[in-house]
């Protein structure tokens, strides 16, 4: 799984998230941009813009030349469902992605969801508008927040794209080409430290907030989260854990930099079918070897250990049983499928 480097201290995080309703089922606020959401939520074509990213030029002409949505119209003029504005997003992100929008526009909502889902990235993690030369306009409105440190801003920005978008597009099209942009960044040496942190924290609270519980009368599978002592980089076990929870599990979110016998004992307490553990340091040193052979040799029988970064196979503890890499999110969607099953 790939991950951005981030040199962050010591932090124990523990959120424990249930599946339920999803985000891009979930309302908006109770009252957004002065529309009642007990009807549909519409939204005036200033509102539009700002939600999608694009220009109110752009807009119109995708409607105009390629009619793209077919929007609503009253006295205040165009209004659009919010329906309308998932789809301008996906069109957004074909765009940015290099396609045509003559050539996107007639697709349905599933064919742009489908064209939008591959090919996979060289790094393991799917191809995204980050492939594009520019970001959206709606990313860079958040990174801006976060060179600012507007925490509230940034936050805002990101709940409304993840209220509108499934789960999986959320992350894909949103959560990592932001956390490539926060790293490049950060490595450039144009945003600090601080703002790299507060991302994640801001990230981290989304994570909490992704679902509602659910009437379901039958308990989720529960995956464990963290990294070991050592390593410090989360954003890679932020996405897993993200991507889990859309799959249906309870993610025990422990954060980065976390002792083996904490892990451990975490796991007595809350018998997780799967750890998932981050590595991104590019040569895991002997500590980090050691504190993941520590783990894997003291997981109950049927708990497994899941390994995720860039340098998760090199670290990978000799002749561990029920231990498992993951080269990339694909695999981890293959678990996650294949723990469903076996629940059956």
């Amino acid at each position: 799984m790939a991950q951005q480097a981030e040199n962050s201290p010591a932090r124990h995080f523990v959120s424990s998230v249930c599946p339920g309703q999803l985000l891009d089922n979930a309302a908006l606020p109770s009252y957004c941009c002065g529309v009642s959401l007990k009807a549909p939520a519409r939204y005036p074509i200033r509102v539009a813009a700002h939600l999608t990213g694009l220009s109110i030029d752009t807009l119109r002409a995708w409607e105009r030349r390629y009619q793209a949505v077919t929007p609503l119209r009253d006295d205040r003029g165009r209004i659009y469902a919010e329906d309308q504005i998932r789809r301008l997003i996906l069109l957004r992100n074909a765009v940015d992605c290099g396609h045509a929008i003559g050539q996107v526009a007639s697709l349905s909502d599933r064919e742009l969801q489908k064209l939008l889902a591959g090919p996979v990235s060289d790094a393991g993690t799917p191809a995204t508008e980050t492939d594009s030369p520019e970001m959206s306009d709606g990313l860079l409105a958040v990174v801006a927040a976060i060179e600012s440190f507007d925490c509230a801003t940034a936050s805002s920005h990101l709940s409304r794209m993840a209220a509108l978008l499934p789960v999986r597009e959320f992350v894909g099209a949103v959560v990592v080409p932001l956390m490539r942009l926060v790293g490049d960044r950060w490595h450039a040496g144009t945003l600090s430290v601080a703002q790299e942190h507060m991302t994640s924290s801001i990230l981290r609270n989304l994570l909490g907030s992704m679902v509602r519980p659910g009437a379901s009368s039958t308990r989720p599978l529960r995956i464990l989260f963290a990294t070991p002592a050592g390593e410090l980089h989360e954003f890679g076990i932020l996405v897993a854990a993200m991507l889990s929870v859309a799959s249906g599990f309870e993610a025990l979110y422990l954060g980065p930099n976390l002792p083996a016998q904490e892990i451990v004992d975490a796991v007595a307490q809350t018998s997780p079918r799967a750890v998932v553990l981050g590595i991104k340091c590019s040569k895991p040193g002997a500590k980090i070897t050691e504190e993941i052979q520590a783990i894997a040799s003291q997981l109950p029988r049927r708990t497994e250990l899941w390994l995720g970064g860039d340098a998760a196979a090199k670290a990978l503890a000799p002749a561990a049983k029920r231990v498992f890499v993951l080269q990339e999110f694909a695999e981890l969607d293959q678990h996650l499928d294949r723990l469903k099953m076996g629940a059956r």
